[in-house]
């Protein structure tokens, strides 16, 4: 062990994961090349024999040291305090056991830090699908480079709420107690705004610093992966509860708290109620209505539609209302009935006109829509099965806004996801139910041994549509699936349900997406 503190602690939180511990070790002590780093591996109460995998990490290179915590909560908030607490450098970083930092990319943020003279210094993370090799940025921590402002209403630190890829200096988080609440999920979250609060300035970093490694096959998620799960639910709200308990001396950011909570947390549950059984939307929605009451109502107010409408019918609606509006506000305005039209105004059609208020009176929503030549209508898949090598389909249009009209056609295809290509199309006639049919061409045999091959079922309406607009629509609609459809077997590719609830093939066996629903 040097004799000399580091600069640089790294910490790494472990449980029975032997496998890819030295990976993200190995990624760690390359990201800061020298002897002034140290990967500090906090091993929680691993069963396997990871702790003789650190151990052996440790004997190998003296900038590694090893923790050993003899228990498991089943959260990572105990272990990354203690990680804390042990920690020798003047800076601390995290890496999780199954992630790895890009080469060198500790050092360009440290550097950044101190030559900003900021607490924090923050860089991109991508998703990382080691199955087809996938890189995918995150959005929420896409920053240019230079220093940001601390937390303020409209800052973009609200959307970036994990510990790694980052860099902070360690007296500001002894000085200011900023440790990680324990026992619970997303213990990130508050962890991360007591820092955006307290930092005088924040360096950014415009490249991916880290990849996260993502599993989205079903049954094998990471935990916090596991939306269909109501204790997942239960943490996510004791996360925020953490929250508005840090922010209670701070009124200006309680608006701004509550959006992101909406336009974030709560999109990740809403969007999938429909494929939730009776007993976990009954749990979901009161969990969600206990919390929301908590805070004042007048917060509302500032919420965009139809955020506001979702948030109203949570509070206060029937069951059947708020999941509808949960699929309107978080599913590209899933429809399952059209809206009603009441003296040129749209209204939620869950509510008759004596019951509705503002929050219900979605024109606004509309007439965006309507601005860049979009309709609101939702396509649905009813029933999948496959004829001499073709994929035939059956489904519904819901025409939310009276767009489509009478005796349209649609344009049914199958198009590569990389490309944008169409493989194949079909054109089918919608009948008044909404009803329609269609049958597309499968992908030749030999696209199916292409890795991370994709193609989505999209869909696009003619004829009466295209009179009522001035141009076509921006892009197809998806088709969604219901989890309640049966998928056929094919040669060679499989039919799926993706991550946001629509109708897609790959080769079989590949892992570009969930076989089934997975939250």
């Amino acid at each position: 062990m040097p004799s000399a503190a580091p600069l640089l602690t790294v910490i790494c939180n472990v449980h029975n994961d032997a496998a890819r511990l030295p990976r993200a070790v190995g990624s760690a002590l390359a990201a800061y090349d020298g002897p002034v780093v140290e990967v500090l591996v906090v091993d929680d109460g691993s069963t396997d024999d990871t702790g003789a995998v650190a151990d052996r990490l440790a004997a190998e290179d003296d900038r590694v040291r090893v923790v050993h915590r003899g228990v498991n909560d089943g959260a990572p908030g105990a272990p990354r305090n203690l990680g804390l607490d042990e920690a020798r450098g003047d800076w601390v970083a995290f890496v999780d056991s199954d992630d790895t930092y890009v080469a060198g990319s500790l050092r360009r943020l440290l550097e950044a830090a101190v030559a900003q003279d900021a607490d924090v210094a923050a860089g991109a993370v991508a998703r990382y699908n080691e199955r087809t090799d996938r890189v995918t940025p995150l959005p929420a921590t896409g920053y240019t480079t230079g220093p940001v402002d601390p937390l303020s209403p409209g800052s973009p630190l609200w959307q970036d709420t994990i510990a790694v890829a980052k860099v902070m200096r360690r007296a500001l988080l002894d000085e200011e107690a900023i440790r990680f609440p324990e026992g619970i999920l997303y213990e990130d979250q508050p962890f991360t705004v007591a820092l955006w609060s307290t930092a005088r300035r924040v360096a950014t970093l415009d490249e991916v610093v880290y990849h996260w490694y993502v599993n989205n096959v079903a049954g094998e998620e990471s935990i916090t992966a596991r939306r269909h799960e109501i204790a997942n639910v239960h943490d996510r709200l004791a996360a925020n509860r953490a929250i508005d308990v840090q922010l209670t001396g701070r009124p200006d950011l309680a608006s701004a708290k509550l959006d992101k909570f909406v336009r974030h947390d709560l999109s990740l549950y809403g969007k999938d109620l429909d494929a939730r059984d009776p007993d976990y939307r009954t749990a979901f929605l009161a969990a969600v209505r206990d919390y929301l009451t908590e805070l004042p109502a007048e917060l509302r107010e500032g919420l965009d539609q139809p955020y506001r409408l979702a948030i109203r019918e949570l509070v206060d609606g029937s069951t059947e209302s708020a999941v509808a509006a949960c699929l309107f506000a978080y599913r590209r305005l899933h429809v399952d009935r059209p809206l009603a039209l009441r003296a040129d105004r749209w209204w939620w059609p869950y509510r008759p006109a004596g019951e509705a208020s503002a929050d219900h009176d979605l024109t606004s929503v509309v007439a965006t829509e309507h601005a860049r030549r979009r309709r609101i209508w939702t396509v649905t898949c009813r029933e999948v099965h496959v004829v001499q090598g073709a994929l035939h389909l059956s489904g519904t249009v819901v025409d939310g806004d009276d767009g489509i009209g009478a005796r349209a056609r649609l344009t049914v295809s199958l198009v590569d996801r990389d490309t944008g290509a169409r493989l194949s199309s079909a054109v089918a006639r919608l009948r008044p139910d909404g009803a329609f049919d269609a049958a597309l061409e499968l992908p030749p045999r030999g696209a199916a041994a292409t890795p991370g091959k994709a193609w989505d079922v999209r869909v696009d309406v003619v004829g009466a549509l295209r009179s009522r607009l001035p141009v076509r629509t921006r892009k197809p609609h998806p088709v969604e699936l219901p989890t309640t459809v049966a998928l056929p077997s094919l040669d060679g590719i499989e039919a799926y349900r993706t991550r946001n609830g629509n109708l897609s093939l790959r080769p079989s066996g590949d892992g570009a997406g969930p076989a089934g629903d997975v939250g």
